[in-house]
């Protein structure tokens, strides 16, 4: 071990504690001050409603009337259930702190990979910092939160392997246990497995049982290897590719995806002057995620965390030079003390609790999210059915409102891309908008004020649609002859 990345002789300082609490507590903070994302969320409430109701996982999409009777696959049930299961013992409240946690508890597993790699620990905290930033594009309120401290704990466990210690690996089963039934991206335990056992330079006899365990345990799901041909096949879809953002490449827009650029030119340029000589596995990894990153966005996060780990062996040598040469904070009580405040203190951004000490506190859903508007719609129920809406407030619905089916989920792949095609034209108020919505037999419309204009316009001018509610974001319109 480095001097720098020791603690200073006598009793331990902290100092590493103390940076680390610093770092997550930032981290924690901007998780739960994002507003949560409607797309990402109230589906899956629903999913796991249904599957405490009936005590059965659903074969068929029951939350729509476009597509309701198809065969779907809910992969996603068990991060369904304990997202149920945490809103209704907490609210939003309980969600955004389960939520923080998550993504804090992958952040602790890259600090102890960074330390395990003799980083001192204030450039393991710098280190850390961006790559959290880079990443907290994908920090939403949905069921991948849950996988992220397994991808951490996962390479905390082969970076040991890598340097000779096989204590951990019999934890991979229980992680491929637990990631295959909460999560498709179960996929990338394997792509670090087997690209490790390959590429890796340490004992392979180990590791290659842990894997051939871990390939096993992957078949305890509800659906057997159909999971598998499944979570291929969404891998591989056009529709999803098409219609979701996250499965789009980045672009160069926004500062988080600037972050991501520019990491990789400052890889690229580490990499021409550094003398460290990195394990071919790092390169691999880099490679490979960096190759996932680059096809689609919801990959940047898992990219992110790989590419910390490669840039702080690369750059080890001016860390320790220039950031880690002296000790600091050597005060062990006070760093114990702050240390612990620090993890304390977010506790008041919850939202629940921030709302009572800051007055201008955000507000813990987006404005997009139909609140008002769903619960006036729930209490006439003597509304007539086959309501049309976006994209978010039918996500919503699908939750506030089981007791309507809704246009569209985000679940894409249990639609036919006709539904998506004819969304896209409503929204722009085609020369054909009415004739769609006769086509599904569309009774009612909620519109959003803000981002509908097009379609507010053309319905307004009809004499086939009467508004019959309004507030400050939302209008409903009713076809004239069910009024």
């Amino acid at each position: 071990m480095s001097q720098a990345a020791a603690e200073p002789k006598g009793k331990p300082s902290h100092s590493g504690f103390l940076m680390l609490s610093l770092v997550l507590a930032l981290i924690f903070i901007i998780v739960v001050l994002m507003p949560l994302e409607p797309s990402d969320f109230w589906t899956y409430l629903r999913i796991g409603e249904q599957i405490v109701r009936t005590q059965a996982i659903p074969t068929t999409e029951f939350m729509t009337y476009t597509s309701a009777g198809q065969p779907a696959l809910f992969s996603y049930w068990l991060a369904s259930v304990a997202l149920l299961g945490i809103y209704k013992a907490g609210g939003l409240t309980l969600t955004a702190l389960v939520m923080g946690l998550c993504v804090v508890g992958v952040y602790v597993f890259i600090w102890l990979c960074l330390r395990e790699l003799k980083l001192g620990p204030v450039s393991a905290s710098l280190v850390l910092l961006v790559a959290a930033l880079m990443g907290s594009n994908n920090w939403s309120t949905r069921p991948q939160i849950f996988a992220l401290p397994l991808f951490g704990l996962t390479l905390l466990i082969l970076l040991k392997w890598l340097h000779g210690s096989n204590r951990m690996l019999w934890l991979l089963p229980i992680i491929s246990l637990l990631w295959v039934n909460l999560h498709g991206s179960f996929i990338l335990l394997f792509v670090l497995l087997i690209s490790a056992l390959i590429f890796g330079s340490s004992r392979r006899k180990h590791l290659a049982i842990g894997l051939i365990i871990s390939l096993a345990v992957t078949l305890i799901n509800p659906y057997g290897f159909n999971l598998w041909a499944n979570t291929a096949g969404m891998i591989g879809n056009d529709l999803i590719k098409t219609y979701s953002y996250e499965w789009q490449p980045p672009m160069n827009q926004g500062w988080q995806l600037n972050l991501f650029f520019g990491s990789i030119l400052v890889v690229a340029l580490v990499t021409a002057y550094s003398k460290v000589k990195v394990k071919l596995v790092w390169w691999v990894w880099f490679l490979g995620f960096g190759w996932m990153a680059l096809s689609s966005i919801r990959y940047v996060v898992w990219f992110s965390l790989m590419e910390a780990l490669l840039l702080a062996q690369l750059a080890s040598h001016w860390l320790e030079r220039f950031i880690d040469s002296r000790p600091v904070f050597p005060r062990r009580s006070f760093n114990i003390t702050l240390g612990l405040l620090m993890l304390i203190f977010p506790l008041a951004f919850l939202p629940g609790i921030r709302q009572h000490w800051w007055a201008q506190a955000p507000e813990p859903l987006t404005d997009t999210t139909p609140v008002q508007a769903v619960e006036w719609i729930k209490a006439h129920p003597e509304l007539p059915e086959h309501l049309w809406a976006n994209w978010v407030a039918s996500i919503y619905m699908s939750y506030a409102l089981p007791e309507r089916p809704v246009w569209v989920t985000n679940r894409i792949e249990d639609f036919d891309e006709q539904i998506f095609v004819d969304n896209k034209r409503l929204l722009r108020a085609s020369y054909d908008w009415q004739e769609i919505l006769d086509g599904y037999g569309v009774n009612l419309l909620l519109l959003d004020q803000v981002n509908e204009k097009p379609l507010i316009t053309a319905v307004s001018s009809s004499i086939n649609w009467i508004e019959i509610y309004r507030d400050e974001r939302e209008l409903i319109f009713i076809k004239a002859e069910q009024n």
